[in-house]
């Protein structure tokens, strides 16, 4: 408004070269300040664990599996354990607790009198500088994909989307490659399959402070074996595929899914659901909170409109999801 009066008052004088000529004082020019978001803190910590694994192993399992960690950060190579298949449960929690542990060369595990020994499949003096390594790899993913301070459903999206747009499918992987298959390779080496992706991509998760855990399934004509997350925002359950998601990379088709979505994508029945490889947990995933994002690609999230802009895919139609 005081934009447009500065320019009648200039036509004016223009127009009526009698008037007396008088300086005109100069009009300042309000701007609205764009709203500031707070920066997301993050620090690499080497301790996260789903609290799924907790209640499956006791609240006891969560302080040696941390002490497990620090065994293998500093290339440590023997861990006292009371049994072989207990330190296989602690490599099984590791999968997308610590990936790092993929270093031990499981065919090198003995284990006796209350203590395993293991070799890496490297030097073991290479391991603290591998372990740094490791740390910043998943630091740069992480502070790339989550600038701001934000809920923890936007956090999980644009984690999503950094796994899907940086993750390539190894599509040669073989059965004999089997063994070598970890989380650790995808978050290194950006290639994976749905195991390795999943994994990597629950890790971000819970270094992000998000409760994440693995999913797999076989398809109903038993054709396809899968792995996915399902990940916990504000107190609902959701199916997340990033491994889907790597197709796809630009769309956000296979985020934040119920068991409807998650079944018509995949052909998978719920009732076969195994969840952090146990066979006795079931849980419910049912909302269709971000239904109108399952079209969702070419996306753009603004914070400080909150509101996510997308290109609906069949329609090619611009539309505007807010929050």
């Amino acid at each position: 408004m005081l934009r447009k009066l500065f320019v009648v008052l200039l036509m004016f004088v223009s127009l009526c070269g009698c008037q007396p000529k008088e300086e005109i004082p100069e009009v300042p020019v309000v701007t609205e300040e764009p709203a500031v978001l707070p920066a997301f803190d993050y620090h690499f910590s080497p301790h996260v664990i789903s609290d799924l694994y907790k209640e499956e192993y006791g609240e006891a399992v969560e302080v040696e599996f941390y002490r497990f960690c620090d065994a293998l950060s500093q290339g440590e190579t023997s861990f006292p354990s009371i049994s072989r298949e207990h330190f296989f449960e602690l490599l099984q929690i590791a999968e997308c607790c610590f990936p790092f542990a993929a270093l031990i060369e499981r065919d090198s595990v003995v284990c006796n009198g209350g203590n395993c020994t293991f070799a890496y499949r490297c030097d073991s003096e290479e391991i603290p500088q591998k372990m740094q390594e490791f740390e910043e790899k998943v630091s740069t993913v992480i502070q790339e994909a989550l600038p701001y301070e934000e809920e923890d459903w936007l956090k999980a999206l644009r984690l999503y989307t950094a796994v899907s747009q940086k993750d390539i499918y190894d599509q040669e992987h073989s059965l004999e490659d089997m063994l070598l298959t970890s989380s650790y390779r995808a978050i290194t080496e950006d290639i994976g399959i749905c195991q390795e992706i999943a994994g990597e991509y629950i890790y971000y998760l819970l270094q992000a402070g998000i409760e994440a855990f693995p999913c797999s399934s076989l398809s109903k004509d038993r054709s396809l074996a899968h792995a996915w997350a399902l990940v916990e925002l504000d107190g609902q359950y959701y199916h997340i595929d990033p491994t889907y998601g790597t197709q796809y990379p630009d769309s956000l088709f296979f985020f934040g899914m119920n068991e409807k979505q998650r079944e018509y994508y995949g052909d998978f029945d719920p009732a076969d659901y195994v969840y952090a490889e146990s066979d006795t947990l079931h849980f419910t995933a049912d909302s269709d909170r971000f239904r109108d994002l399952w079209l969702a690609e070419k996306y753009a999230v603004d914070p400080a409109e909150r509101e996510i802009r997308y290109t609906e895919v069949y329609t090619g139609e611009e539309k505007v999801y807010e929050y």
